[in-house]
């Protein structure tokens, strides 16, 4: 056995359901059902020693993954960039997490989907690793309205680096995010607004950035260091079907203070609208119209997609 797969304690891959009073969390560790109380991963995993790795966030709708193969596909195409294998199991697994969220009758729920190097080498080549996969759920409460889900931002002096060999890859080095997340909430705002290194808006902490002017739907290109977004996708493919013109281009911090609307998009926050922007309120209020209109769209196009 190796150091991996040390200090496990495993069920059967399909355990029968647990009490629906169930609040989790629930854990899967290389496909398999695991004891969330017990430790789980080695203490050589280089996922733990140096972020080797990479992890997906996603929201399930009463049992139902939304976009689940657009989130894999994205993990496979980091995967590849690392060059970490991806196991067979990780769809069986996330489809046995569904089902399990289902047999409890949570409404909604967050699943994170890691996958590390495992343990290899000391130092920083890789060398022989077996992949390491854990998988968690945690029950959701029901969805806010969207007057709830209000954030205040501000931009922060770190800078997404459009040039790593990283930019875009969900990686599990997220320093610099919650250095920027801790630096905000002592000024006073929710989240923080990264640029690129050349002063482009680039996307919040775990976020993507939408500005709304007239008609347009703006939103920063990939190449300003963004991640690729599920829920980004989302709102781009249904912007025209609501009226709106989508946009993906450069953006400039002066477009953001002159933005109607601006909101943030995520898989598990789904829509948040901001109501300040570095200490400016936005001309349309919070959330304004249009920002209510994707909103609606959005929790129709999840309605279509993950029926109970």
């Amino acid at each position: 056995m190796t150091a991996a797969r040390m200090a496990r304690a495993i069920d059967p891959p399909h355990p029968s359901p647990m009490p629906n009073d169930c609040v989790g969390p629930l854990l899967w560790v290389d496909g398999r059902r695991s004891d969330a109380s017990r430790p789980a991963v080695s203490a050589f995993d280089r996922g733990f020693t140096l972020a080797d790795g990479l992890f997906e966030t996603m929201r399930a709708y009463h049992g139902t993954v939304f976009r689940v193969e657009r989130h894999l596909e994205r993990l496979a195409a980091g995967a590849a960039v690392l060059g970490i294998t991806v196991p067979d199991h990780i769809a069986g697994t996330v489809a046995a997490a569904a089902d399990t969220l289902r047999d409890l009758r949570w409404p909604d729920a967050a699943l994170r989907l890691t996958l590390s190097r495992g343990v290899g080498t000391r130092g920083l080549a890789p060398g022989a690793a077996e992949p390491v996969t854990v998988l968690t759920a945690h029950a959701l409460p029901p969805r806010e309205p969207l007057a709830a889900r209000v954030v205040r931002v501000r931009t922060t002096v770190g800078r997404r680096n459009e040039f790593a060999p990283t930019a875009g890859l969900k990686t599990l080095a997220y320093t610099d995010a919650v250095i920027a997340v801790a630096r905000a909430r002592a000024a006073g705002a929710d989240d923080a607004l990264f640029l690129d290194t050349a002063g482009h808006l680039s996307e919040a902490t775990a976020s993507n950035l939408f500005l709304v002017k007239g008609p347009l739907l703006r939103t920063p290109p990939l190449a300003c260091g963004v991640l690729p977004g599920i829920t980004r996708a989302a709102i781009l493919e249904l912007a025209p079907t609501i009226g709106l013109d989508p946009r993906e281009e450069v953006l400039l911090p002066h477009d953001l203070a002159s933005a109607d609307e601006a909101f943030l998009t995520g898989s598990v926050r789904e829509l948040s609208a901001i109501a300040l922007a570095d200490d400016r309120p936005m001309p349309n209020g919070a959330p304004g119209p249009v920002t209510a209109r994707v909103d609606d769209a959005f929790a129709a196009l999840v309605a279509r997609e993950c029926r109970a």
